[in-house]
């Protein structure tokens, strides 16, 4: 049963991401651990840490099983075992004895990142965030998006959560009509021509909830500085979900022969945001993509507030 936005790990991996020792200098007052360091460029996310991080060729074998695997939830990584995902992580924000905002990563036990902290060893992880830049609100209370990634030479692993624990999703009695568009921002890990390159990329959903479906496109891939990452375009097969509000699951296809799935959850009880993960790889392996996404039908900012509820259409 889900509770809010905090989910039950379904199965485990024996993996333990760690901190250990940090030689690293203070950061920026914007970029202090708990806030959100500058937009990166065409993007509404925002660096919360490891942005810079480097993901070398050696997980290409790893991101390529990642992509292919079956979501369960709002994670997506390296199958340990079958073809389905073995694990679920979550982001949760609290304060350390000092006051500061700690980000805690993990899957109810055998993955954990406290953040901040040292530099980890044997892991490359970077969170990113919607938060606006500057503005550093209790952020124990109040709901932001954090996509994550995460490598090992083993293993590699994209998830999406929702902090802090939101109310339990349930359309049955208050269920939107008509279809709705949402858009969004995506990030991930992009391999081709044997290098792996952090991306961007754009998002676009379109709901139905008289069928109860939802699907959409990927696409304008980008590295964070702005470097344009070919013309692949992903689509997000149309798949169904539940009006419990479940995690649900579909596949993923290119305009190249591959294949890939995807999955997600809604991030509130009315509909109005969703986030989930993705993954597509090309049957020659040339090219790969794992990667995180968040998106909202809110109005346009400067045509309204971006909390005003779903705009559907009959």
């Amino acid at each position: 049963m889900m509770t809010g936005m905090k989910f039950a790990a379904l199965a485990s991996v024996s993996l333990l991401l760690c901190a250990c020792g940090s030689g690293d200098p203070a950061p920026e007052p914007d970029q202090r651990p708990g806030g959100a360091g500058q937009r990166l460029e065409s993007s509404n996310l925002s660096p919360l840490l490891g942005a810079e991080d480097d993901f070398g060729a050696d997980v290409i074998p790893a991101l390529i099983a990642a992509a292919r695997a079956i979501p369960l939830g709002t994670t997506q990584s390296t199958p340990a075992q079958g073809a389905q995902t073995p694990d679920e992580m979550t982001a949760r924000v609290s304060r350390d004895d000092d006051g500061i905002v700690i980000h805690n990563v993990t899957n109810m036990g055998t993955i954990r990142v406290p953040l901040p902290g040292p530099p980890r060893q044997d892991v490359n992880l970077a969170l990113f965030t919607d938060l606006i830049p500057g503005i550093e609100p209790d952020l124990t209370s109040y709901p932001h998006e954090v996509l994550g990634l995460w490598a090992t030479q083993t293993q590699v692993g994209a998830f999406w959560d929702r902090s802090p624990d939101l109310e339990t999703v349930d359309f049955d009695s208050t269920s939107p009509m008509g279809t709705a568009t949402y858009t969004g921002d995506a990030a991930g890990l992009h391999a081709a021509d044997g290098s792996v390159t952090k991306f961007l990329a754009d998002m676009e959903l379109v709901a139905d909830f008289d069928t109860d479906s939802l699907g959409g496109t990927v696409d304008a891939f980008r590295s964070l500085s702005g470097v344009a990452l070919g013309d692949l375009s992903v689509t997000l097969e149309v798949t169904t979900f539940l009006q419990t509000g479940d995690a649900f699951s579909g596949s993923t296809g290119a305009d190249v022969p591959g294949s890939g799935h995807w999955g997600a959850r809604w991030a509130d009880d009315k509909g109005w945001n969703v986030g989930g993960t993705f993954g597509f790889a090309a049957d020659d392996e040339s090219v790969a993509l794992l990667g995180a996404f968040q998106a909202c039908a809110c109005a346009p900012v400067d045509n309204g507030n971006p909390d005003d509820a779903v705009a559907t259409e009959n």
